[in-house]
């Protein structure tokens, strides 16, 4: 299908994308067109005009600082996980994305773009939230930073920025003796995510955790953290029986989402059974 018609501009600068912005009222923002370009093909979205941030070169920049890296809007997957610092300091950002779509889509395809779209079965949204992420945006007021978890309260959570641009991705560095990984339960036919989670826990020994941060996403309406079970897991030790009770608990405030591809309670019972076998493993290393 072709797109309906719509401007387009290519500012070089923040200041002059964000000025554009301000006057082309319905403005699409370009960065690695994932989502939008396949969206202004099947006419889901039909912006009045597209602006493309590819030129912006303040925002492909990868700095590291004493205790965690600021990533840049326009920073590629495949850019990230070449990193080294990230590679020795994030190792689960770097799992989750050798799982994430495929070298193509990596190759173009950005952080802060996964985190504004916010897809179901979002693997960097996942890892972003296990990870205590914090999204920096750009406005008229100047320059703010929102934790993810309070930024992804649902599908394209960019949609309610009134003016705004996402200029960075803000993530702490994992400590050494942190234990994370990613896991994800994909449908055999399209790749896609059935159910995941990330989980970065710290451990406080015997079985115990001195901090957990657990985020899952293709099963629920939206990639989230559970509250819930990052607070029963520091109470610990957890036996077998003990931990899949706490899960439960925290899977009944979830609403799941179903379509043809697998059913809610198909996704509920996968997730359900991924955590348990994850943590515990991760809790017995």
């Amino acid at each position: 299908m072709i797109p309906a018609a719509f401007d387009y501009a290519r500012p070089a600068t923040l200041e002059e994308a964000a000025s554009l912005l301000s006057q082309e009222g319905g403005a699409a923002l370009l960065a690695g067109g994932q989502s939008l370009i396949t969206e202004l093909k099947q006419r889901r979205a039909s912006p009045r005009a597209v602006i493309d941030l590819n030129a912006i070169t303040e925002l492909s920049a990868i700095e590291h600082g004493p205790d965690g890296v600021r990533i840049g809007a326009m920073v590629r997957q495949a850019e990230l996980l070449r990193d080294a610092t990230v590679q020795k300091r994030l190792p689960l950002l770097c799992e989750t994305g050798a799982a994430a779509g495929d070298p193509m889509i990596r190759r173009l395809g950005t952080l802060a773009g996964a985190l504004c779209e916010a897809e179901p079965g979002g693997d960097w949204v996942a890892a972003a939230l296990a990870l205590e992420a914090e999204v920096e945006i750009y406005g008229k007021d100047g320059t703010r930073r929102m934790p993810a978890a309070d930024f992804v309260t649902g599908i394209k959570p960019a949609g309610s920025l009134q003016g705004e641009i996402v200029t960075a991705v803000h993530l702490p560095y994992q400590k050494e003796d942190s234990r994370s990984t990613y896991r994800k339960v994909k449908h055999n036919a399209v790749g896609w995510s059935i159910a995941s989670a990330a989980i970065n826990l710290e451990p406080g020994g015997g079985g115990t955790c001195r901090k957990a941060r657990i985020a899952v996403s293709g099963a629920p309406s939206h990639p989230q953290r559970l509250p819930a079970l990052e607070t029963a897991l520091t109470a610990g030790p957890y036996d077998a029986e003990r931990l899949r009770a706490a899960i439960e608990e925290a899977l009944q405030g979830l609403t799941f989402r179903g379509d043809h591809y697998a059913s809610a309670d198909y996704r509920r019972t996968r997730l359900g059974i991924l955590l348990s076998r994850t943590l515990q493993e991760l809790l017995a290393a």
